[in-house]
């Protein structure tokens, strides 16, 4: 045998033992995503992966499914009223939308008592519409709660919102913050305490881009792994560098979006700020930091009043998708009876 065959046949032999090896994994990968149930008693590290290629490589976001959400020029978009089906590998759910492009009944527009605004953990991603915390509030306290959650949303957004619901009655703003609220509420301040709106066209892109994500074609996972280890394949269009700041900066940042974004008088309403954050362990300090940054007295009077309440001793791994980042509907029973308690606490300045 020639030095020339016998360096084909190795190389035949070792092409071979990769084409094997990779159709195992991608079988092991496909086994991982769709039975969460052995994914979840996976050692973390592995675990991590499958969420991983999960969040990036297959999961729908409803923030841009044409089926369920429409651009907005002064929000980026809104949920598109009327119905759609939501799903991913570990939900289907039904979503119902209201005319102003919000996850809830046309009645509850109406001078509500409590609004929630935040992002998809509010929205109740994953969840029906009768699980999400918004509801559990109102079944355990009676009053009427409009839940204002959208996908996606940081507090910027959502205090924008806020402008155009009626706040009548309000007496209970509950404000669901998110570590990826980071960057709307760096963006905000950066620009003058104004926010950058994306235009249509661009999220018309951002939306294309996703709805490619889900077709299924041999070998997709172990191909768009090795695309991204080597750095070949590009981040989603949507998703920017964060720059890294410390927890008062984080709670800073917070409180000039809550002061700036949005013209509504909240002078006589109880804010309730929560964090939803799969990071449960360890623990992420912006509550905490939250606590000592809204006594500045620099603050508005509603922001100084603000109540915290911490979620993160009442949470746990059960209370989310073992794929999905977002709570099940235990996690929402949750914190909407946490929310019932706070609210009905016979030491509460505003009843």
């Amino acid at each position: 045998m020639t030095d020339r065959q016998s360096l084909l046949r190795s190389a035949a032999f070792v092409a071979f033992n990769a084409a094997v090896a990779g159709v195992i994994v991608e079988a092991l990968l496909l086994l991982m995503l769709h039975v969460p149930g052995l994914t979840g008693a996976l050692p973390r590290p592995v675990r991590r992966l499958v969420q991983q290629i999960y969040r990036h490589f297959n999961r729908t976001l409803i923030q841009f499914d044409p089926q369920c959400a429409q651009y907005d020029p002064g929000l980026t978009y809104t949920l598109k009223p009327g119905s759609c089906t939501f799903e991913n590998i570990e939900f289907r759910t039904e979503v119902h939308v209201n005319r102003l492009g919000l996850r809830d009944d046309e009645s509850d527009l109406a001078a509500p008592e409590v609004i929630a605004i935040g992002d998809s953990h509010t929205m109740g991603w994953g969840v029906e519409e009768a699980q999400t915390f918004a509801r559990v509030l109102a079944r355990k306290t009676g009053r009427k709660v409009l839940n204002a959650g959208i996908s996606s949303y940081g507090t910027v957004r959502e205090m924008t919102l806020l402008d155009r619901l009626d706040v009548s009655r309000l007496r209970f703003l509950i404000l669901q913050y998110s570590d990826n609220d980071l960057l709307e509420n760096q963006t905000f301040q950066a620009r003058g305490d104004q926010l950058p709106i994306t235009t249509e066209a661009e999220y018309d892109k951002v939306r294309r881009y996703y709805s490619g994500q889900h077709a299924y074609y041999p070998g997709k996972y172990v191909y768009r792994l090795f695309m991204k280890a080597v750095r070949l394949e590009a981040p989603e269009p949507d998703q920017l560098p964060m720059a890294p700041v410390s927890a008062t900066d984080e709670a800073r940042l917070f409180v000039n979006a809550l002061a700036h974004a949005g013209h509504g008088q909240l002078d006589n309403v109880q804010v309730i700020v929560v964090e939803v954050n799969e990071q449960l362990q360890p623990r992420r300090p912006f509550i905490v930091a939250l606590e000592q940054v809204k006594r500045e007295p620099a603050n508005p009077a509603f922001v100084r009043g603000l109540t915290t309440l911490d979620l993160s001793v009442l949470l746990g791994p059960k209370d989310f998708y073992v794929l999905d980042d977002h709570m099940n509907p235990r996690g929402h029973q949750v914190v909407g009876e946490a929310l019932a308690a706070l609210i009905t606490a016979p030491a509460r300045g505003i009843q």
